[in-house]
C-alpha cells in the first residue's frame, strides 16, 4: 500500500491542478506580503490581465479607488488573526472599469507547522450583475413602499386567514375613522352583502373585484363612501424544499379609495331632486287624502238618500206622473253619485316607482336630512344608530321614504307641544331573525294601550285640533308596510314615549364566518 502513496500523491496533485485551472471562479495565491504567486485562467478572464502581467505584482493592483479603506482594514485584520474573510469589494479590471467582486480570502499556514500564515488564497467571482439586480429590487421595493405610504388610498394586504399583514398610514386612518378593528373585514362583509353569490365565486376563483362603491354609516357622523378593489397575488415560498416545487401562498390586496367628497356633492343634488319630487308627491297625497275624505263624507248621506228614495218608491207605487218626493229623492241620489264620481275622477293617480334593492340605512338618512328643519324648529335632538352593515330589502324607495317621514313627523308632532321638556328622537337599524328592523322611538306622551290598534284606522287622530292632522298617517304607513310584506307595531313594553318597530324580510341574510370570507 505504501508503494502506491507516491502515485496517489501525483494523481492528487494532477487532479488539484486541473480543478484549479478549469474552475470558473477566479483563484489567486499570494505570499505573506500579498505578492501574487499564481492566478488561474478564470482570474485572467475576469480581470483582463494575463498571468505574466500580475505574477510578482501586489494584490492591490486590483484595488479600486472608491473602496473604503475600512473594508481592507477589516480584511487584513481577519487574515492576520488566522481567520478567513468573506465579503464584497470593488475591483478594477485591466481597462480601468470597476466590477463588484464576491471575495473569500483564506490564510494558508505552512505544513511544517507554525501559526503565521505563509500564503493567502483568494477566490472571487464577478458579482456585478447580481449586485445590480439586488439593488434594482431594493430600489423598486423602496419606491413601492414610499408610494404606498404617501398614497391617499388605504391599502391592506391580507393572508388566506383574513389577517392584515401589511397596511399603510391611510388604512390606519380608516381604522380610526370607522371605529372598527379591521375595516378590511367590514369591506368583505359589505361586498358579500352587495354582490351575493358573485362575491363567493370571485373569492373561490381568486378573481379581482374592481371599483365597487360601498357606503359605511357612522352614527352621528357623516357617512363614508369608498371605492373598493380586491386583487390577488401569489408569494413563492423561499424555503429550500420549494426550490423545484410550486409552493406558494395567496395574498389578497385591498385598496380603498375615499370618494366621500364627490359622493356628498352627488348626494346634495340627489336630495334636492328628491325633495322636489317628494314635495310634489306630498301635494298629490294631500289632495288624494282631501278628496278621499270628501268622498267618505259624501258617501254616507248619499247612501241614506238612496235608501230613502227606494223606500219612497215602494210606498208611492207606480202612479201616473210619479210621486214628487220620490222624484226629488231620486234626483238627490243622482246628484250625489255624480258628485262622488266627479271627485273620484279628480283624484290624482298614485305614482308607482319601480321596486328594487333598497338599503334601509339610506332611506332613513334621507328622511333625517329632509326633516332637519322640523327638528331644529321643534328643538328635538336626534340619535341615529345605524347598523354598520345592513342587508338590502326588496321595495319601493319612494314609498319607504314616505313611510318613515310619516312616522318621524308623527313623533315630532307628539313632542312639539307647549311645556314638553324632553324632546328626543332615536332611530336605529339592526338585523334580527332574517329581517331588517328599524326602531323609531320618541319621548312624547305615548299612545294609550286602548288606542294602540285604533290609531291605524283611517281618519282617526288623537290630535285635539282639526289642523293638527287628518288622521291618515299611520293607516298610510300600515298600507306601505303591508305592501312590502313587513310588519309595523307599537312596542307594548316601552314606557316614557312611543316606540314603533318596523321590520322587512332581508335579502341574502345567510351568515358567514370571517374565515369563510377569505377562503
Amino acid at each position: 500500500m505504501s508503494a502506491l502513496d507516491p502515485i496517489q500523491t501525483v494523481f492528487a496533485d494532477a487532479v488539484f491542478h486541473d480543478a484549479v485551472e478549469q474552475s470558473a471562479i477566479a483563484i489567486s495565491i499570494t505570499d505573506a506580503n500579498a505578492r501574487i504567486l499564481y492566478v488561474n485562467p478564470a482570474f485572467c478572464a475576469i480581470t483582463g490581465y494575463a498571468a505574466s502581467e500580475v505574477v510578482g505584482q501586489r494584490q492591490s493592483l486590483l484595488s479600486y479607488k472608491s473602496t473604503p479603506r475600512s473594508v481592507y482594514q477589516g480584511l487584513w485584520q481577519s487574515l492576520r488573526a488566522g481567520q478567513p474573510w468573506t465579503g464584497r469589494l470593488l475591483n478594477r479590471r485591466r481597462d480601468g472599469s470597476p466590477y463588484v467582486a464576491e471575495l473569500t480570502a483564506t490564510p494558508l499556514k505552512s505544513s511544517a507547522g507554525g501559526d503565521e500564515p505563509v500564503r493567502y488564497l483568494g477566490m472571487h467571482w464577478d458579482a456585478t450583475e447580481e449586485h445590480r439586480l439586488a439593488q434594482q429590487l431594493s430600489n423598486h421595493k423602496q419606491l413601492i413602499e414610499s408610494v404606498i405610504s404617501v398614497a391617499p388610498m388605504a391599502v391592506a394586504l391580507l393572508d388566506v386567514d383574513g389577517k392584515v399583514v401589511l397596511d399603510n398610514p391611510a388604512y390606519r386612518r380608516v381604522v380610526a375613522d370607522m371605529r372598527v378593528n379591521e375595516p378590511a373585514h367590514a369591506v368583505m362583509d359589505a361586498l358579500r352583502q352587495s354582490l351575493g353569490e358573485a362575491f363567493n365565486h370571485a373569492l373561490a376563483h381568486r378573481r379581482a373585484l374592481l371599483n365597487h362603491e360601498l357606503r359605511f354609516d357612522r352614527g352621528a357622523g357623516e357617512p363614508r363612501w369608498y371605492s373598493c378593489s380586491v386583487s390577488w397575488f401569489e408569494e413563492r415560498h423561499t424555503s429550500p424544499d420549494a426550490f423545484y416545487g410550486d409552493g406558494c401562498s395567496d395574498y389578497m390586496l385591498l385598496v380603498m379609495h375615499d370618494i366621500s367628497a364627490s359622493k356628498r356633492q352627488q348626494e346634495a343634488l340627489r336630495i334636492a331632486a328628491m325633495r322636489a319630487m317628494l314635495s310634489e308627491g306630498e301635494f298629490n297625497q294631500s289632495l288624494r287624502e282631501a278628496l278621499s275624505g270628501a268622498i267618505f263624507q259624501l258617501q254616507g248621506p248619499v247612501n241614506l238618500i238612496t235608501a230613502a228614495a227606494s223606500l219612497q218608491r215602494r210606498r208611492s207605487g207606480a202612479v201616473a206622473g210619479g210621486d214628487a218626493l220620490a222624484k226629488a229623492l231620486s234626483d238627490a241620489q243622482t246628484a250625489g253619485e255624480q258628485a262622488i264620481a266627479t271627485l273620484q275622477k279628480a283624484m290624482p293617480p298614485e305614482a308607482e316607482a319601480p321596486s328594487g334593492l333598497v338599503n334601509l340605512n339610506e332611506v332613513l338618512r334621507d328622511v333625517l336630512m329632509l326633516e332637519t328643519e322640523a327638528f331644529l324648529t321643534a328643538g328635538i335632538t336626534v340619535d341615529w344608530h345605524p347598523a354598520h352593515v345592513l342587508p338590502s330589502i326588496q321595495g319601493n324607495p319612494t314609498a319607504l321614504r314616505t313611510l318613515f317621514r310619516v312616522l318621524v313627523s308623527n313623533a315630532v308632532e307628539a313632542m312639539n307641544v307647549r311645556g314638553w321638556a324632553e324632546r328626543n328622537l332615536s332611530l336605529m337599524t339592526e338585523m334580527r331573525d332574517g329581517h331588517v328592523r328599524a326602531v323609531v322611538t320618541d319621548t312624547g306622551p305615548g299612545i294609550p294601550e286602548a288606542l294602540r290598534l285604533k290609531v291605524f284606522e283611517p281618519f282617526f287622530t288623537t290630535k285635539q285640533t282639526r289642523s293638527a292632522g287628518r288622521g291618515v298617517g299611520l293607516s298610510l304607513a300600515q298600507e306601505i308596510v303591508s305592501r312590502h310584506r313587513g310588519m309595523l307595531e307599537i312596542d307594548p313594553e316601552h314606557a316614557g314615549g312611543c316606540r314603533l318597530l318596523v321590520s322587512f324580510p332581508a335579502l341574502n341574510h345567510a351568515p358567514a364566518t370571517e374565515a369563510e370570507a377569505y377562503r
